[in-house]
């Protein structure tokens, strides 16, 4: 995992833009309804794969508010460890964790166990919550 200064040559500085931000909150919504409908048995890969979009969208939408693009999503992991000191070393650990498992469910039809889902959502869920939460303050504020 890189960090955020390792990262910069991915990384633009653009405009900051609420508008943006507030309308991928409003898909990060549509997805956890959606998410919350699925079989965790028979969808386990599409559910884990799920919660890491959701974590991606909502780090994508704090740096449009913050004026950063990229394309790279182990940036998105660095920018997390560097701007949000909440979130300690084991989640950010686990949402590079998912970033691993969404890419190898995406490139390589990786089926995830449902153990895994049922070991670890309780902690997924906590972190998607906490960034939504910064997400939703910074949005009001």
């Amino acid at each position: 995992m890189r960090t955020w200064k390792e990262s910069q040559g991915e990384v633009r500085r653009v405009r900051p833009d609420k508008e943006m931000a507030r309308s991928m909150l409003k898909m990060i919504e549509v997805r956890m309804r959606m998410m919350e409908s699925v079989s965790r048995e028979d969808f386990a890969s599409l559910v884990v794969e799920g919660y890491y979009e959701v974590i991606k969208e909502t780090l994508t939408a704090l740096m449009a508010l913050d004026g950063y693009k990229t394309l790279s999503h182990e940036v998105l992991v660095g920018y997390l460890k560097e701007f949000f000191p909440q979130f300690s070393e084991s989640e950010a650990l686990l949402v590079d964790r998912l970033r691993q498992l969404r890419n190898k469910i995406s490139y390589m039809g990786f089926f995830v166990d449902p153990d895994y889902l049922e070991r670890n959502e309780r902690r997924i869920k906590e972190v998607v919550e906490k960034l939504l939460s910064i997400l939703r303050e910074r949005l009001h504020s």
